[in-house]
């Protein structure tokens, strides 16, 4: 214990001499005068007084210090998946078994984990959990016994994760050894396990659909497996695998073909094989949405000409092509009828040496503001083609536009650019892009054309056995919006090779459909898009659902009501979404009864209807939990390594405990305590002071003094 002072204590000492000496000085020039005894006890009283003053003045606190034992704890983690009752002789028993050896210490903690940690009594431990992350449950544990004298976590699990991010990043900062008891054998039994499931999010009706499927086993060398893919309950794909070795992944390769528009749900399943552990692992549901198979193209020519011929004829022997064509005839006239009055109904707009001549400013305009609109364009150049008008209605909307337009034309072959060999319009070409420079010449202007932000060269101007930094091919992204132009005009001559050329033969259709495949390219424009966040849940779990919303210029929009309609299993559900930021919104619909489920979300603002969305998802048995039977010892010990911990058997935790305690690994940690007192919060020392000075008083008044 000791007094602190604001000021350096000498200064209070010098100060009370001071105050002294004053005192002294003063009762010796009284009326009347004070001597001997009194005039001793007079000065005492009063220094007294003045030193007690002072000694506040100086701020005085008395601390006093005191030291004691922080009690040791350690918190004990108990993974309570479902994946520890899998398997003949679950890990289940052998951790209720350990744990109920374990003595009954002050300085254990136990918390149950699963998707979440809470603390939880060994007695109680449910082994339900459908989900398991280990990371989550550290976090909780740094997060409860922060500031307190936590000396280790025993985690006790299969170390099987199977949702959040990889505890191994952890465990390297976490602030205590992580002991980890693993639970079960890495040996898994024999089993199938459904590895992967990858497709495309998006398909076309009547189109082909590939499916990559993986799959692993454990026990199973050298048989094979049958792979299905069903939707409503009818099988629309099968085939079967030759199992990889175990630990490998074979894979088998489907093809579905959706039939109809909107959102389709398929479920894929391997096996079952005979004397697998589980086989809840061999199944995995995903979700397709089907668009409109056919794209609707509007082929526009300056005039009758070959490569109007040839463009159309390969456009219409695609299949998937819907083709519509207009060439001009005079100003306001086409052969084939007026320009069709919805030009938002198409996908892609081809024009092929338009606008020439004879092309009347309104309907160049219109052709224009629909590109400017989002509709995706391809230019071909003819020798008929104005380029004035081109650059003032379409040079926003091209990759390139004229800057020095010129009127003669000059024969040149193309060169691949090295990002047109990367590029997958050149690779549907089926030709090594090094001998596209066989191909015959084609009219090139000799106008200067210059790239527009975004714009890329995919084949080069070659000229005289050199490649000129000139483009006879470029391609645009300009947001969502695609374009591309072939600054040439002869392309009819790629269509009638000499026989020598016949390798070249699929270059022009190839080419074309690469065009075509890459500007109408799916991109998702949707104003309101609704997603489940998963595309099965668990019978257990709380379905959640996520949201965007955006203008028609894909702002995000923060302000809007967004209402979900859940239909499937028993009555519809309806509720609101929460804004989170940035045009996101997400909801809570709780647990939901198993079966197959709709979504459907419509979002207004400020009264006016923003668009609307459909998701699909499944409530169930998901299983993840038995993906992968067996313990993962690997992570395990590293998560013991990386936090200065160390694998300890399930079956020796009680010896271990004790052995840790005897180690000096759950001793008390010292703690001092110091206590603050500022003297002046004492009302006895004030008091004394009033006591002193009331003494003095009276002294002096039955002395006689004034």
């Amino acid at each position: 214990m000791d007094l602190a002072l604001a000021a350096p204590p000498w200064l209070l000492a010098l100060c009370a001499l001071l105050a002294a000496a004053l005192a002294w000085w003063t009762y010796g020039r009284t009326t009347p005068t004070v001597t001997g005894w009194r005039r001793g006890v007079l000065t005492a009283l009063r220094s007294a007084a003045l030193f007690l003053v002072l000694l506040l003045l100086f701020g005085p606190v008395w601390r006093s210090i005191s030291a004691s034992g922080d009690a040791p704890l350690l918190a004990v983690l108990v993974d309570e998946s479902e994946s520890l009752t899998l398997g003949v002789g679950p890990p289940e028993a052998a951790v209720r078994e350990a744990l109920g050896a374990l003595p009954d210490d002050d300085a254990l903690r136990f918390y149950g984990f699963g998707a979440d940690a809470a603390p939880v009594s060994r007695d109680s431990l449910a082994f339900v959990d459908p989900r398991t992350d280990i990371a989550s449950a550290l976090g909780r544990i740094e997060a409860d016994f922060a500031g307190r004298n936590l000396r280790g976590v025993l985690l006790v699990s299969d170390g099987r994760v199977t949702q959040g991010r990889s505890p191994a990043t952890l465990a390297e900062r976490f602030p205590v050894p992580i002991f980890t008891a693993v639970a079960g054998d890495s040996l898994s039994t024999r089993d199938i396990q459904l590895a992967r499931v990858v497709t495309n999010e998006i398909a076309y009706a009547g189109s082909p659909l590939p499916v990559r499927v993986g799959v692993r086993q454990q026990g199973y060398d050298g048989q094979t497996v049958p792979v299905t893919i069903a939707s409503g309950g009818a099988v629309v794909a099968r085939t079967s695998v030759a199992l990889a070795p175990s630990g490998a992944e074979a894979t088998a390769e489907l093809d579905i073909t959706p039939s109809g528009e909107g959102l389709r749900r398929y479920t894929v399943t391997v096996g079952p094989l005979a004397g697998e552990a589980t086989t809840r692992n061999n199944t995995e549901t995903f979700s397709v949405r089907v668009l409109s198979g056919a794209r609707r193209v509007l082929l526009v020519g300056a005039g009758p000409g070959p490569d109007l011929v040839a463009m159309r004829s390969v456009l219409e022997t695609d299949r998937q092509l819907r083709v519509t064509t207009r060439t001009q005839r005079s100003p306001g006239q086409f052969y084939e009828g007026p320009l069709p009055a919805n030009l938002t109904a198409f996908d892609l707009l081809v024009l092929v040496g338009y606008p020439g001549g004879a092309a009347s400013g309104a309907e160049v305009e219109r052709l224009a503001e629909a590109a400017r609109g989002g509709l995706a364009t391809l230019f071909v150049l003819g020798t008929q083609t104005d380029l004035a008008t081109l650059g003032r209605s379409f040079g926003d909307v091209l990759p390139v536009e004229p800057a020095q337009i010129r009127s003669a034309f000059v024969e040149a072959g193309a060169a691949a650019t090295a990002a047109g060999e990367a590029h997958p319009i050149l690779s549907e070409t089926g030709v090594d892009p090094a001998r596209l420079q066989a191909l015959p010449p084609l009219q090139i202007s000799t106008t200067r054309w210059v790239l527009q932000p975004g714009a890329r060269t995919l084949l080069a101007v070659r000229r005289g056995g050199q490649t000129f930094d000139a483009p006879l091919l470029a391609v645009r992204q300009q947001g969502a919006v695609r374009s591309a132009a072939v600054l040439g005009t002869g392309l009819w001559r790629w269509r009638t090779l000499p026989p020598d050329l016949d390798v070249l033969a699929p270059v022009l259709s190839g080419l074309t459909s690469g065009l075509v495949r890459w500007t109408t390219a799916v991109r998702d424009r949707r104003p309101v898009r609704i997603r489940a966040d998963r595309a099965l849940f668990d019978a257990r779990e709380r379905v959640t659902l996520s949201g965007e919303v955006y203008t028609e210029t894909l702002e995000p929009v923060e302000d809007a009501e967004v209402a979900l309609t859940i239909r499937g299993a028993g009555a519809p559900v309806e509720l609101p979404m929460r804004p989170v930021g940035n045009g996101r919104y997400v909801a809570d619909a709780g647990s939901l009864a198993p079966g197959s489920y709709t979504v459907e979300g419509v979002a207004t603002a400020r009264g006016a209807r923003l668009g609307s969305d459909r998701a699909v998802f499944g409530v169930g048995e998901v299983g993840v939990e038995f993906r992968e039977p067996g313990a993962d010892v690997g992570l395990m010990r590293l998560l013991a390594e990386r936090s200065g911990g160390r694998t300890v058997p399930l079956d020796s935790l009680a010896p271990w405990l004790a052995g840790l305690r005897e180690a000096g690994g759950l001793a008390d940690r010292p703690v001092e305590r110091v206590e603050e007192t500022p003297l002046l919060a004492l009302p006895w020392l004030l008091a004394i002071i009033v006591a002193l000075l009331t003494t003095e008083w009276v002294v002096r008044k039955r002395a006689g003094m004034v």
